[in-house]
């Protein structure tokens, strides 16, 4: 056996963080009314979102939920 002595050196860490760059590239991604309503992530939406979305136009995943969301929360009308 060798007597050699390890060293431990300080490492130094990183202040970048992959997660949140990697979800504003997703969040960049636009999709078309047709692609968003075959989605299984909107699958129980499908008839609002052929309501609040505009043919021809894309769409963000942000914006959509914004939309939604506002659909949701807005108030009945008597």
């Amino acid at each position: 056996m060798s007597n050699k002595k390890l060293i431990k050196q300080p490492v130094e860490e990183s202040t970048f963080d992959f997660s949140e760059q990697q979800s504003k590239e997703i969040a960049t991604f636009k999709f078309s009314k047709q692609q968003l309503v075959s989605s299984k992530k909107y699958a129980f939406q499908r008839d609002v979102l052929n309501a609040l979305l505009k043919d021809g136009q894309v769409y963000t995943f942000s914006e959509v939920d914004q939309q939604l969301n506002d659909f949701l929360k807005g108030k009945v009308k008597k």
